[in-house]
């Protein structure tokens, strides 16, 4: 009996493979450069007190050399607040209320890498 359904298994799981897979609907893949642009920026900020803290992951941006070496230039509520060319930073004495922060990756020479982030936080 146990070969039976040994012999039974093995049957169903060959005969069930034996289906041809459908081909794919599209052969042809373009390539793109995009390896000087990052893809991935993750923004950690908390807010203590009047002061904002502030982390910045972003994917294939290097903060202290290399081919994309980059920094942060920081906006509040639209008015430059400062440059950075560290990952993480505080933002200092914002008066009480709610503010727009608008991060903008660039390169060393301010040429755009077309990255950037808004969010809004409220000092009280």
């Amino acid at each position: 009996m146990k070969k039976i359904m040994v012999c039974l298994f093995l049957f169903v799981l060959l005969t069930g493979c034996r289906h041809k897979l459908p081909e794919p609907e599209s052969l042809i893949a373009e390539a793109s450069d995009h390896s000087n642009r990052p893809q991935i920026m993750d923004i950690r900020h908390v807010v203590e007190g009047q002061n904002v803290k502030i982390e910045c992951i972003i994917s294939g941006v290097s903060f202290v050399s290399g081919k994309n070496q980059g920094k942060v230039l920081l906006y509040v509520d639209g008015q430059r607040y400062g440059e950075f060319n560290t990952a993480a930073f505080i933002v200092k004495n914002l008066e009480p209320g709610t503010h727009r922060l608008k991060i903008d990756v660039v390169k060393q020479n301010n040429e755009s890498f077309g990255i950037n982030h808004q969010f809004l936080v409220t000092i009280k």
